[in-house]
């Protein structure tokens, strides 16, 4: 028979683990453009890119 879970040990709720993987996210790309890795304006261009990619497929589902 299965043991009833206990709220206490449930994950977070799914907008606390958007939110935390945002701020990663985040973090990483302001880190990587303060470091020299890419500009600013070339992640924007790679992120509208890859949005758009993103949109062609969702739309040939």
């Amino acid at each position: 028979m299965a043991t009833p879970l206990d709220p206490s040990d449930l994950v977070p709720p799914f907008k606390e683990l958007l939110m935390a993987n945002s701020m990663l996210i985040d973090a990483a790309v302001q880190l990587m453009i303060e470091k020299g890795f890419f500009t600013q304006d070339e992640f924007f261009t790679k992120l509208e890119q890859i949005q758009a990619e993103y949109q062609s497929k969702q739309s040939r589902v």
